[in-house]
């Protein structure tokens, strides 16, 4: 029987074979690699993953609905009187399915006093669309929150839903995290207003109308102003060619109207207006399908910038309506 000794020094393959021999090191390596072969045969063997299993794993297809949501924390904004503007989005993994979730103990912030701005109503890429999309996509920038000067805990957002719960903290410690305007090419977040010589607001924490009232399946006219007053610098010729069809004109804004929270449905006619001008005035109808106290949401962008996009954090402006709805 050999006996076994530790080495004084740490050793490399050669000092190994000189130090142990040459046959007596062979046999280990053998023997080492016949239990490691049979280690992972069996593994194989005995833990299979049933089809069922194999389907959940993340590589495998996902199925278009029955997926979870969960929140998103996209950046923050430094402000002039020292406050910092948290952003936050989410994700809807299903393509169809729209999820709800109401402000309560499934859907909250911490701490309590930045809760209430969430949405409830949670939106999938093909809710609107005539075809399931086959694309999954995040919803960004679809509300803020603004914290005083020198905070620096975090601010969570907490999702309960396909039986777990999803957190994320959003805060201003990790400056890659930090958003701005303009962009490179000049683009920025155009002004909104609910009126035409009313307050302006910019970017995602946007602006907020007066609110209004209304009653069950009478259409409700609303109304934005907008002006893109970005300066840019000229598209150049080469990313104009890459685009799949280079001569179609390219909306300047686009307004895209959205439920934020309520209790029952609401229909947009239009729910997307694409626009050949800098600046105007777009209106839709919401007609609502139950009483109670709703929020929507109107987000205007100017993404047929070439440094504009979801994708880019920029460029784009939210604004908000609280409506009263009564049977």
């Amino acid at each position: 029987m050999r006996n076994w000794f530790v080495p004084k020094e740490p050793l490399d393959i050669e000092g190994l074979f000189r130090f142990f021999g040459n046959d007596a090191l062979m046999e280990g390596i053998a023997v080492f690699g016949r239990l490691l072969l049979g280690g992972l045969v069996a593994a194989m063997l005995i833990g299979a993953p049933s089809l069922e299993a194999q389907l959940q794993r993340p590589l495998a297809p996902l199925p278009p609905n029955g997926l979870r949501v969960a929140p998103f924390f996209d950046g923050w904004y430094q402000n002039t009187d020292g406050t910092i503007t948290l952003s936050f989005g989410y994700s809807n993994l299903n393509l169809t399915e729209v999820v709800e979730i109401p402000v309560g103990p499934d859907n909250f912030i911490s701490p309590a006093e930045f809760d209430g701005r969430q949405p409830t109503f949670f939106e999938p890429p093909g809710a609107r669309a005539e075809e399931p999309p086959t694309r999954r996509r995040r919803n960004r920038g679809v509300f803020t929150v603004t914290v005083p000067a020198g905070f620096r805990d975090d601010v969570v957002w907490s999702l309960v839903n396909q039986e777990r719960t999803f957190s994320v903290p959003g805060n201003a410690r990790n400056s890659a995290y930090q958003l701005q305007w303009p962009m490179a090419m000049g683009s920025q977040p155009p002004l909104v207003r609910f009126s035409p010589n009313g307050p302006a607001g910019r970017g995602p924490s946007g602006i907020d109308a007066e609110p209004i009232s209304a009653s069950v399946d009478t259409p409700l006219s609303l109304t934005v102003w907008f002006h893109d007053d970005s300066v840019r610098e000229e598209e150049p010729v080469a990313v104009r060619q890459r685009r799949a069809d280079p001569d179609k004109p390219i909306p300047a804004l686009t307004v895209t109207w959205f439920k934020h929270t309520g209790p029952g449905s609401v229909v947009f006619s239009p729910h997307t207006d694409e626009l050949a001008e800098t600046e105007g005035m777009a209106t839709t109808t919401a007609t609502f399908g139950q009483p109670g106290e709703y929020l929507i949401r109107v987000r205007a962008d100017n993404f047929g910038g070439v440094d504009s996009s979801a994708g880019d954090q920029c460029c784009w402006t939210n604004g908000y309506v609280k409506v009263t709805v009564t049977s």
